[in-house]
């Protein structure tokens, strides 16, 4: 079992918001199991340039978010969060959470911390506690 990961070594992947490079975010596996064995948890950072958001979606399992750079707004079940560096956001299992924006004019990264196995979630619409419909992004495992 990998007990040190080296900057550079975690898996880094382009994730699509609209269309084109400007319009995605970049986030970046650090520790998961298939670079550790890790059967718990899986810790990444998000990467999200001013302006772009990350769209609804939910989760079967825990997640938490620390912010390191930049500011923005982080919504769950509807509720908003303006966040800024040294703030953390909970997130419960099945929590509607997004759109999450960068509200700031530089790169807006935050770490997160997801329960594993993170497994895919119904595409139903769902509903917000404000009696809001959207229909979540389904996260998947990779």
């Amino acid at each position: 079992m990998k007990v040190h990961i080296k900057r550079g070594e975690g898996k880094v992947e382009r994730m699509p918001i609209k269309s084109g490079a400007r319009d995605s975010y970049l986030t970046r596996s650090l520790v998961y199991h298939e670079n550790t064995g890790i059967q718990q948890f899986r810790l990444g950072m998000i990467e999200l340039e001013p302006g772009l958001e990350i769209g609804a979606h939910v989760h079967n399992c825990d997640e938490v978010m620390y912010f390191l750079a930049g500011k923005g707004i982080y919504r769950v079940e509807g509720k908003e969060y303006e966040v800024e560096p040294g703030d953390s956001i909970y997130v419960r299992p099945n929590a509607v959470h997004g759109p999450h924006t960068n509200t700031g004019d530089t790169t807006w990264r935050y770490l997160y911390i997801v329960g594993q196995p993170l497994r895919p979630v119904s595409s139903e619409d769902v509903y917000l506690p404000t009696g809001e419909r959207v229909k979540p992004t389904v996260v998947q495992e990779t």
